[in-house]
């Protein structure tokens, strides 16, 4: 198989993959939303928030390492040096993790009390740091899974991973929490770690079955890492931290708007708990797209293959512009119907069809943000976004308590296009490509007209489901309607769909 087939099949297969675990993984939220109510998933969002935030400072970039010393190794043919890039990523991870990790279980009582504002998140939190070892050696297992080309692997792990986390939660959620929120919360979190532990030795067993070579002499893989690792540990420690800042400002501000901590936390857990699990469900495909991109422009990149580095950026930028538009035309037209549908609250469409335009931002950084890890623009993303993130907690600080959620939402959408904007400007000037404004202007345009036509359907009453059908297809069909006829796809675009479809030209 070409490298071209094989990058393309490979993102097939993970968003496959994807599509069914986040799948069933929304629906499994949808269960969740229902039962803890809307301020209950506010309280979840915040502790893992504050999880997620420790989790970045215990693993210190070493996925992403893992990922890109396994993919030099495995291009250049150095099985031997594959090896010992995982067993020194695994030896970093566990170190620095183990300390994370002891330092939230000794501050989890204070972070619930200062930071979240609520003493039942103590538990949840003491868990998530006695159990962030194991989390992070599941990641940089994936990672190097994800940069051997062993996908097939790694997907079918992490569906019993998700088996057994799913399970495990009901049973505690059923049999031992109850109506306690604080019970609730620490069961989801102890069964996710129950299904790290279980799937943590299949990802070990397959990264190390076959593995021959000898050890490459020195220390330099060492030296690599740390060079790897150091960068991205600040640029995810700023942005975590500053993201968590953010998550942890934005219900206290809105508590000084509307004068309630339980509406407060309400519309936090009704945006981040409903509307934006809906809204980036898709984007599972940019994702998968993104993962594979970095082991790719890595090995182009130590190649010096400046063509094909050019070539990949141009069409992965089209191919995004092009699933971004749908995705938020769709979201746009659709969004009373899917908050009545999955919620049964008619708030969660209201604020989806306010965010859904900035679909067009959030899924092309995704794609651009892996081209960057790929070649090696690790440190320029830390100016990138310590800048964007210092503007968020700035700007939500100054906003909230005056303007409730439409400052949170004029900040989310200023802070989000300016760090694209530079982050697409830099890749442009690394890749080599140029960026196609004719094509952009057709393809927004083509997507806003197949939205208004949808909604002009839409507004015969309708059950919500019947809504969502009708305008799902509707949509989309006139979408591509008028990609074809608007020329948006050319002879280069659709000879390269030909190509992905398998058809050799």
């Amino acid at each position: 198989m070409s490298r071209r087939h094989s990058l393309v099949h490979g993102t097939l297969l993970l968003t496959a993959a994807s599509l069914a675990l986040r799948g069933s993984g929304m629906c499994f939220q949808i269960y969740l939303s229902n039962r803890l109510g809307a301020a209950g998933v506010g309280l979840l969002q915040l502790i893992s928030t504050v999880g997620l935030f420790a989790m970045t400072l215990g693993t210190a970039g070493v996925r992403v390492a893992a990922m890109y010393l396994t993919a030099e190794e495995y291009g250049a043919r150095r099985p031997g040096g594959m090896r010992k890039a995982l067993l020194c990523c695994l030896g970093y991870g566990l170190l620095v993790s183990s300390v994370g990790g002891l330092a939230l279980v000794r501050t989890a009582g204070w972070i619930s009390a200062n930071w979240i504002g609520d003493p039942r998140a103590a538990s949840s939190l003491r868990l998530l740091g006695w159990t962030m070892p194991l989390t992070c050696l599941w990641s940089v297992l994936a990672g190097y899974l994800t940069a051997c080309s062993r996908l097939r692997q790694l997907v079918t792990v992490e569906f019993i991973d998700q088996a057994v986390s799913i399970a495990a939660t009901v049973v505690l959620l059923l049999g031992w929490a109850g109506s306690d929120l604080e019970r609730s919360c620490v069961s989801i979190h102890l069964a996710n770690a129950f299904a790290t532990a279980v799937t943590l030795f299949l990802l070990l067993a397959a990264a190390l079955r076959g593995q021959r070579g000898q050890y490459p002499a020195g220390d330099s893989m060492w030296k690599r890492l740390l060079r790897l690792c150091l960068p991205l540990a600040v640029n995810d420690a700023l942005r975590s931290g500053l993201s968590s800042t953010e998550q942890l400002i934005i219900p206290k501000g809105l508590k000084r708007y509307e004068g309630s901590g339980e509406g407060a936390m309400a519309a936090y857990g009704v945006i981040h708990g409903m509307v934006f699990p809906v809204l980036m469900f898709p984007a599972v495909l940019l994702y998968s797209l993104s993962d594979l991109l970095v082991p790719e422009l890595a090995r182009c990149r130590a190649a010096l293959d400046r063509r094909r580095i050019r070539a990949l950026s141009d069409r992965c930028l089209r191919f995004g512009l092009l699933y971004a538009a749908a995705v938020s035309g769709l979201n746009w037209c659709l969004a009373g119907p899917l908050g009545e549908l999955l919620y049964h609250n008619s708030l969660a469409g209201v604020y989806l069809r306010r965010f859904a335009p900035l679909v067009l931002v959030l899924y092309l950084d995704a794609i651009v943000d892996g081209m960057h890890k790929g070649l090696g623009q690790q440190v320029y993303c830390v100016r990138v976004n310590t800048l964007t993130n210092l503007l968020d907690v700035a700007f939500l600080w100054l906003l909230l308590p005056r303007f409730g959620v439409w400052g949170y939402f004029v900040t989310f959408a200023f802070t989000h296009i300016l760090n694209f904007y530079l982050s697409i400007t830099r890749l442009m000037t690394v890749a080599g490509c140029v960026p196609p404004l004719g094509y952009t202007v057709k393809v927004l345009a083509c997507a806003a007209g197949a939205a208004l036509g949808a909604e002009a359907m839409l507004r015969l009453p309708m059950p919500p489901l019947a809504a969502c059908l009708l305008g799902g297809i509707g949509f989309l069909a006139g979408f591509a309607l008028l990609v074809l006829l608007s020329g948006a796809l050319g002879p280069a675009e659709r000879l390269w769909v030909r190509s992905v479809l398998g058809v050799e030209l």
